[in-house]
C-alpha cells in the first residue's frame, strides 16, 4: 500500500527556516560589533585615565606650584591623539590649589572621556 504524501519539506518551510536562521545571524552580528565597539571605548577610556594621571603626576614632579587658569594641550599616548584641558583653581587654604583635568579626543574636544580632580600644596 502506498501513501499519497510525501516525505520532507516543502519550499516553504525551507524558505521559512531560512529566514529564521539569517534575523538570528543578523542578531548575532550586531551584538558582536557592540562588543567589539565596547572594547575599543574601554582602550580609549583607560588611556586617558592614564594621560590624566601623568600629568597630575607631571605636577608633583616638578615641585612647582601652579598659576591658577586654564591651559590646554595635545598629546598623544598608545596611537590615540588627547586634547588636555587644565584648570587650576584656589581653595579655602591659600597653600594648596585645585586641579580639574578633562581628556577628550582631539576629533572630538567637546566630548569628554575622563576627568578628575587633584590638589596640590604650596609646600
Amino acid at each position: 500500500m502506498t501513501s499519497k504524501y510525501h516525505q520532507g519539506f516543502t519550499l516553504i518551510e525551507c524558505l521559512v527556516a531560512l529566514l529564521i536562521i539569517a534575523i538570528v545571524l543578523a542578531s548575532a552580528t550586531r551584538a558582536i560589533g557592540m562588543s567589539i565597539n565596547d572594547v575599543h571605548n574601554n582602550y580609549v577610556r583607560e588611556n586617558a585615565m592614564w594621560v590624566a594621571n601623568n600629568q597630575i603626576a607631571q605636577y608633583y614632579l616638578d615641585k612647582t606650584y601652579p598659576t591658577m587658569g586654564v591651559t590646554t594641550n595635545a598629546t598623544s599616548m598608545a596611537n590615540i591623539d588627547f586634547m588636555v584641558k587644565t584648570n587650576i583653581t584656589s581653595t579655602g587654604n591659600p597653600y594648596f590649589r585645585k586641579i580639574y583635568i578633562d581628556i577628550s579626543e582631539k576629533d572630538t574636544p567637546n566630548y569628554i572621556i575622563y576627568n578628575t580632580v587633584s590638589f596640590i600644596s604650596q609646600y
